[in-house]
């Protein structure tokens, strides 16, 4: 809602053919409702319950940057590189690149 509110424009994506795999379109579905993604970035190893994970230490815990009950950054990762990286591209030549072009020209 506040996103809307506040004219803030995201990625819309795509809409899911009906030849779709139904492994697919239940996963487009599910990146769908988890927007806006809850993003946690560190660089740094932490040591937690013998397990060396990247995150963040807190004086109330270790948020964990891989752990989906923390962050959406797996989901994130996921979408970016595996399931939606070519109507990436394609928006960014498509709608930012030519817009960009049409400012210069």
């Amino acid at each position: 809602e506040e996103i809307e509110e506040n004219n803030i424009r995201i990625y819309q994506f795509p809409e899911c053919d009906s030849d779709e795999d139904e492994d697919f379109v239940e996963m487009n579905k599910d990146l769908k409702e988890s927007l806006p993604f809850a993003v946690i970035g560190s660089n740094t190893f932490i040591v937690k319950e013998g397990n060396r994970v990247i995150g963040r230490q807190y004086p109330w815990g270790v948020v964990e940057v891989e752990n989906p009950e923390h962050s959406d950054f797996g989901k994130l990762r996921n979408m970016l590189i595996r399931t939606h990286m070519q109507d990436l591209k394609e928006v960014t030549r498509d709608v930012h690149y030519e817009n960009f072009r049409s400012q210069k020209l």
